[in-house]
């Protein structure tokens, strides 16, 4: 769905943009926080900035590009290529999401032995690990397989895995580059366009995943209320977004990767999320934060605050320092995640 035409539009750099001053969630006017923002990530033009609402804490990009100019800052987006490197620790780590799949999510067809149970049972004890493996299926268990809708599924990797573990799946996208790398290389049923757009039956699906596709959104409501009304009595909808909240968004502040202007519209806290999934009438099951992309946080984050670009990639052998910085805040930030929602990604699920 479009956005509304709310002010006079003008140019940034060639796209098209307009200003949205007022919040979304309660029209409250808001204040700014960050500006003079470029894409280090991606290389799309623009200077932008950020505003964040004083009474109930939403952030949102202003100006924002319209709606038509969106696909001028995905072109050189990851959905665009599929990631075809093979691990050296491939086979190992195979194994590890075998296991904790089989005794922890229900895909209990994957365990090959009663050693591989046993495996899963203690390696489902590492938080870290479990968590890795669990969010890698958006933590839809085994036992519930069904109609899986993917909203914003981009180059549908993640619907390839879950079609392996025997969902039913289908994606919804309105970026064609990626849509065209799917029909290419997993020969899956995609819809161009949003979720409004493509007009599903009421009631149709098991599960729903947005996987950090909320933030992209224009107006997350709208997109919401057709989750609400697409998903089945009982199905679960699973969220997971950056969280402005995070240990990284406080010590890189406005170099933090999560912030990714001007491809990130709104940017929420757990308490911003969990209101605008209620306000469509979805009863939230679970809401926590996970260290998972910690490492990964951090090394992007660290190149934009050099003021470098993310675009060509990172060196493949970094030095020993750059690997123990890694760890060390995945580490602590994994720790702060047990009393506080201090992680770098917000995780919902909710159901109806």
């Amino acid at each position: 769905m479009e956005e509304p035409i709310k002010n006079k539009i003008n140019i940034n750099e060639g796209i098209r943009i307009q200003e949205v001053h007022f919040c979304l969630l309660c029209d409250s006017e808001g204040i700014l926080c960050y500006q003079g923002l470029r894409d280090r990530l991606f290389g799309a033009p623009g200077i932008w900035s950020f505003m964040r609402c004083p009474e109930c804490g939403l952030v949102w990009l202003n100006p924002q590009p319209i709606f038509k100019d969106i696909v001028k800052l995905y072109k050189t987006y990851f959905t665009h290529s599929t990631d075809n490197h093979i691990s050296k620790f491939a086979r190992l780590r195979k194994l590890i999401r075998k296991s904790i799949l089989a005794t922890y999510l229900g895909y209990t067809e994957l365990a090959d032995s009663t050693s591989q149970k046993i495996l899963g049972r203690i390696l489902s004890l590492a938080g870290p690990i479990k968590e890795m493996v669990e969010l890698g299926v958006m933590s839809l268990n085994g036992q519930k397989r069904g109609r899986l809708l993917d909203i914003g599924c981009g180059s549908a990797a993640f619907l390839a895995k879950m079609r392996e573990l025997g969902w039913d799946g289908v994606g919804v996208d309105f970026d064609r580059k990626a849509i065209k790398v799917v029909r290419e290389n997993f020969g899956l049923n995609i819809y161009e366009g949003t979720i409004e757009e493509a007009n599903f039956s009421e009631n149709e699906f098991d599960a729903l995943t947005m996987n950090h596709v909320i933030e992209h959104l224009y107006d997350p409501i709208t997109t919401l209320k057709e989750c609400y009304r697409v998903l089945k009595s009982g199905g679960k909808l699973v969220i997971t977004t950056p969280n402005i909240e995070s240990l990284g968004a406080r010590l890189f502040d406005g170099a933090w990767r999560g912030w990714e202007a001007p491809r990130h519209l709104h940017v929420f806290s757990p308490r911003t999320l969990r209101s605008c999934v209620e306000r469509v009438g979805l009863r939230i099951c679970k809401l926590r934060t996970t260290s998972r992309s910690a490492p990964f946080m951090w090394t992007e984050s660290r190149f934009i605050r050099r003021n470098s670009t993310v675009l060509k990639g990172f060196p493949k052998k970094q030095c020993l320092w750059i690997r123990l910085g890694r760890l060390a805040f995945h580490v602590l930030e994994f720790g702060l995640t047990m009393f506080k929602n201090a992680g770098e990604e917000i995780v919902l699920v909710a159901t109806k």
